[in-house]
């Protein structure tokens, strides 16, 4: 594995950069095509298999959607996020749809302000791809989480072909994005941290592309550009990633690596 597989390639501005980014565009990941589907948000469910004992911990939270759809299965949930604005909005979704048993702090993936050993499951979703140090940010999962605890990842994971000509896009339109996985790096960092894969695979959905740039509400021009460079992916990557436009819409295929994993 090279070393930009590896993590340890820093982002340009880490967690200034990322707050930048996502705390003026907060509110639209509320709503996000994404991030807010009731389809997607079951799939986390499904893949985490919550307890009613648990204390769970949702890094990355963004506006909460993942906590709040645990929320119900479990204990109790903490929401965890870099970004003040985000964490705004979680309170406000939390009151909306009065869920009691969650928390919300802001913190950072890789330095996790909790104590060893006290999760019972850990969640993160479309976010590791920011992390600047996911060494780090794999340690602390593995050191929070109980031994016999899970942790579930779900991050955006192309085969290699189209993840080289998707990097040239994910950094046009976000300049935190700093690597997309695939299937066989996530299993080698998990292993190296002492997780244990219990399933891994890698999921397709057709993407929209004018709908995955409005959630950090690219101006239009950049819009376009950044269309054009997706359309012009050359062989095995345009084979990949299949890019036509649709009733006026710009489709695409994006993949998630959907993982869960246990502490021995």
């Amino acid at each position: 594995m090279d070393e930009r597989a590896r993590g340890r390639r820093s982002a340009p501005g880490g967690a200034a950069e990322i707050r930048a980014t996502f705390g003026p565009a907060a509110a639209n990941y509320s709503r996000s095509f994404f991030h807010a589907d009731p389809a997607r948000l079951d799939e986390v469910v499904e893949l985490a298999r919550p307890q009613a004992a648990d204390l769970a911990l949702d890094v990355a939270t963004g506006t909460g959607n993942t906590a709040l759809a645990l929320a119900p299965h479990v204990a109790h949930v903490i929401g965890l996020d870099l970004t003040p604005a985000m964490l705004a909005e979680c309170r406000r979704n939390a009151q909306r749809v009065g869920a009691a048993n969650v928390g919300w702090v802001q913190g950072d993936a890789c330095q996790l302000p909790f104590a060893s050993g006290v999760i019972d499951l850990y969640t993160v979703r479309a976010a590791p791809h920011h992390f600047s140090d996911l060494d780090g940010a794999l340690s602390e999962t593995a050191r929070v989480l109980k031994r016999g605890g899970h942790a579930c990842f779900i991050d955006c994971s192309p085969p290699e072909a189209a993840r080289e000509h998707l990097h040239l896009i994910e950094i046009g339109r976000d300049p935190s994005h700093v690597l997309s996985r695939t299937l066989a790096e996530w299993t080698q960092l998990l292993g190296e941290v002492g997780l244990q894969v219990e399933s891994a695979q890698r999921r397709e959905l057709d993407w929209d592309f004018e709908g995955w740039m409005a959630n950090l509400a690219i101006e239009p021009d950049r819009v376009e550009a950044l269309a054009s460079k997706l359309e012009a992916a050359k062989g095995q990557a345009a084979r990949e990633l299949r890019p036509q436009r649709r009733d006026g819409r710009l489709r695409h295929a994006y993949w998630h690596a959907l993982i869960r994993t246990v502490k021995p």
